[in-house]
This record gives structure tokens, C-alpha cells and sequence, in this order.
């Protein structure tokens, strides 16, 4: 069952294959300007709304059929290369958006040098318009 992608990662759950994210959070602000007015309190003005902001954590897991390593690396990629990604969950379409920060914890490294089982990913995401 497809359940969304972020660019040309899909997020799905199969007898085969999971490759969920595990929480998203999202979180818009507004910007304002503080004017100053001798003897008073100050008069705040709304002058324009920022970027959306997204938080994602995802486990991927070997076991899972997927290829920690490879996937992790490829989402450092785009942010390195400043990819533009179409993000879609749970059938709501948040647009387009760039990857800010990519934080990686490898949790089960495989003795021998075998690779590395589990790595649990933190994204933020930036609205792109």
C-alpha cells in the first residue's frame, strides 16, 4: 500500500517492503515587524507569512527490504545538491519543498563489516515556492 513519497521515494508497506515515516510535523509562521513608539508599547505589523517547515523521522530497516545506507545517502544527497522534491503524504500534497537538514543515527551495525542494519533518519524540509 502506497502511502506517499518525497520526490522519487515512495513510502509504502508491503509483504516485501516498509518504508514508513514514523512521525511528521509540520509548523507555518508569520513574519512581523516591531515599530517603536516613544511611551508606549510597541505596534507590531504583519507584513508576510514564512515557508512552511516539515519534521520527518523514518527507521530503515534491512529487514524491512530496503537498503539503509543507500537511502540515507541519496536523501543527503538532495539536500546537499539543493533538489527541489515533490512531497506527498497520506494523499494531502504539501507542494514542493527542499531538504534542510538530514540527521543520521545507525543504530545496528553488523559485526564483520557487513553493513548496517537499522538507521533512524531525522529530515526538515523547507516549503519551496
Amino acid at each position: 500500500m502506497r502511502v506517499g513519497s518525497l520526490g522519487d521515494i515512495v513510502f509504502e508497506t508491503s509483504t516485501q517492503l516498509a518504508l514508513t515515516p514514523d512521525a511528521i510535523s509540520k509548523s507555518r509562521e508569520a513574519r512581523y515587524e516591531d515599530h517603536q513608539v516613544q511611551g508606549e508599547l510597541p505596534r507590531s505589523e504583519f507584513l508576510a507569512p514564512e515557508l512552511a517547515g516539515f519534521e520527518m523521522s523514518i527507521r530503515l530497516n534491512a529487514s524491512m527490504g530496503v537498503d539503509p545506507v543507500t537511502l540515507a545517502d541519496g536523501l543527503s544527497r538532495c539536500c546537499k545538491e539543493g533538489r527541489v522534491l515533490r512531497f506527498i503524504i497520506a494523499g494531502y500534497n504539501f507542494g514542493r519543498v527542499t531538504i534542510r537538514n538530514v540527521s543520521q543515527e545507525w543504530r545496528h551495525i553488523m559485526p564483520g563489516g557487513k553493513g548496517v542494519q537499522v538507521i533512524a533518519l531525522r529530515l526538515t524540509l523547507k516549503e519551496y515556492v
